[in-house]
């Protein structure tokens, strides 16, 4: 609220842009003062400061002054030195999904006929147009980067959210598969130059798509992958503790929630997946325990699928030590060379 009590300044998610707004309390004028995922704003005086980013630019401190909102940058969080002319903004897409629903994405275009499929975890998240180097790693190396939200992200609306209600394993999977296909009726890329990958829920998503629609792409990266719903109940973290209470079911021993979660773990699935995998997975991960991993892996090799798994030692529910995080990015870059040919 601003310091005269006459107006509040709001962020506005717009299909995963951001924008930040300043709503006139008395006459209900909404007015935008900038483009970009803005965050931790502070009103003081004529100033409203805020961290900011967007696809183009690294994270900022900027300020507006009224009455002309112009924005000053304050300072960057690194230093500023990209050639905006390379970094793209994503194309905003909207897809049918096999029961009728809108579903919707972010492509972030290199046009070389390759692409990963990325989902974000979660799985109530979204990755907004925010500063991803990563997303730009990838495109500078020829790889179109199509950014899902399947139902169960946030940013479309609650009934999107909400969607993923009971469904979680398995309503993802289907509408992240959908996505895939719409791309590749496109013609941005085919089955065998697609590669999904996440992390945390959306490796369980790319453990289900792998199960499932495996004529969809030619293998999959999942980091620190949930692949078991049941185990999850035991071992989360406070912060997520009952989450899967509305997303899979209530823990209860009933005969229909121990249906429910062998039905959606990916686990349960993980003989189907024949095509190859990376999997990376820290020792001391407390949110997803590495055991989780252990089985699956088992699983898949023990009917011959094709498994390349990684362990960091020490590292947790993601990844920080540079020598790990250098580590995975040569890995991966690998294996994307052994499953997709790199001279189309």
């Amino acid at each position: 609220v601003s310091p005269d009590g006459d107006g509040v300044a709001v962020v506005r998610n717009e299909a995963g842009h951001g924008a930040l707004c300043v709503a006139n309390l008395a006459t209900g004028q909404v007015e935008q003062l900038g483009r970009g995922v803005h965050g931790h704003l502070s009103w003081v005086g004529d100033s409203l400061v805020a961290i900011r980013s967007g696809a183009r630019t690294p994270t900022q401190l900027v300020r507006y002054a009224s009455p002309t909102w112009e924005r000053k940058t304050l300072a960057f969080t690194q230093p500023d030195v990209w050639d905006r002319s390379t970094l793209p903004e994503p194309e905003i897409l909207e897809a049918a999904a096999s029961d009728g629903a809108t579903l919707h994405a972010r492509r972030f275009v290199a046009g070389e006929g390759r692409m990963l499929a990325w989902v974000h975890g979660g799985p109530t998240d979204q990755w907004q147009v925010d500063w991803r180097p990563r997303i730009q790693y990838w495109l500078t190396r020829g790889w179109d980067v199509l950014v899902v939200d399947p139902r169960g992200t946030t940013g479309h609306g609650r009934a999107y959210q909400q969607a993923l209600h009971g469904q979680w394993g398995r309503l993802d999977v289907d509408d992240t598969a959908d996505l895939i296909r719409h791309a590749h009726e496109s013609g941005w890329a085919d089955p065998t130059t697609t590669v999904i990958i996440g992390g945390s829920s959306g490796g369980l998503t790319v453990l289900g798509v792998l199960a499932d629609h495996s004529d969809l792409v030619a293998g999959g990266v999942a980091s620190y992958p949930v692949s078991d719903l049941k185990a999850l109940t035991q071992v989360t973290h406070r912060f997520e503790a009952h989450y899967t209470d509305t997303l899979v079911a209530p823990n209860d021993g009933s005969a229909e929630s121990e249906a429910a979660f062998e039905r959606l773990s990916p686990i349960h699935r993980a003989e189907r997946i024949t095509s190859p995998l990376l999997i990376f997975h820290g020792t001391e991960d407390p949110v997803v325990p590495i055991g989780q991993s252990d089985a699956l892996v088992d699983t898949v090799e023990a009917v011959g699928g094709q498994v390349e798994y990684i362990v960091y030692d020490g590292e947790g529910h993601g990844f920080r030590r540079p020598e790990h995080v250098d580590d995975e990015y040569e890995r991966t870059e690998a294996f994307l060379a052994q499953v997709v040919a790199q001279d189309r």
